[in-house]
């Protein structure tokens, strides 16, 4: 699904995460890897070069964005990164919870708070947002309003922390983070549908949902 110009949606089925490709250059999450021929095979119809995609981005550490960080990043040769504060193990992506074995990914690089990721059309900024896990981050361009938002918040409601590693106060801590962000045009969660002001579809579920933030 073509979200923006520049950005594709690859669907998730399943159980798996959205994952989206951002300029034929970004690759943010991976879905289980139950359906990786068919992400590869969606990249495909869209005419995605996926030689030129060279870095994957984790939002956090659970198997149904990382389970098919390992073959994916093999398949595409990209680099691999993730927060910080993310330790990539069966115990921490909660693959049991999955009934799944984690073939663990070899990490290129971390970021932390503040740093840049930057494509042909978007300047992201990395936002710590631990609550859902301790290594969840969002991507957000403030000059475009685009908030990639990982399991934080989704068009319809919030992430979990009722899981291991998840805490009610610091998902408090990081939502309300985002309510003050400023204006967001466009919502790419992990799940779900994504949000855009500019779809009449939408009917404001933006800023419903940032409005149920406290």
């Amino acid at each position: 699904m073509q979200i923006t110009e520049n950005i594709l949606l690859l669907n998730g089925a399943g159980i798996d995460s959205n994952v989206y490709c951002i300029d034929n250059e970004l690759l943010v999450d991976t879905g289980t890897g139950a359906f990786i021929e068919e992400t590869l095979e969606q990249m495909n119809r869209f005419g995605v070069d996926k030689n030129n995609i060279k870095k994957i981005v984790l939002t956090h550490e659970h198997f149904d964005h990382i389970g098919a960080a390992s073959e994916m990043k093999k398949k595409l040769g990209a680099n691999l990164f993730v927060c910080e504060d993310a330790e990539l193990n069966n115990g921490t992506s909660l693959s049991d919870l999955f009934d799944e074995d984690l073939d663990v990914p070899d990490v290129d690089g971390y970021f932390s708070e503040g740093d840049e990721i930057n494509t042909s059309s978007y300047s992201f900024k990395v936002l710590h947002t631990p609550g859902h896990s301790p290594g969840s981050i969002c991507l957000w361009d403030k000059q475009k309003g685009v908030l990639v938002s990982g399991d934080l918040i989704f068009r319809d409601g919030f992430g979990r922390v009722d899981i291991p590693g998840g805490d009610a106060d610091k998902i408090k801590e990081s939502l309300r983070r985002v309510k003050e962000l400023g204006d967001i045009n466009v919502l790419l969660p992990g799940h779900g549908t994504p949000a855009s002001n500019k779809n009449i579809y939408d009917d404001g579920a933006i800023e419903n949902i940032l409005s149920e933030i406290e």
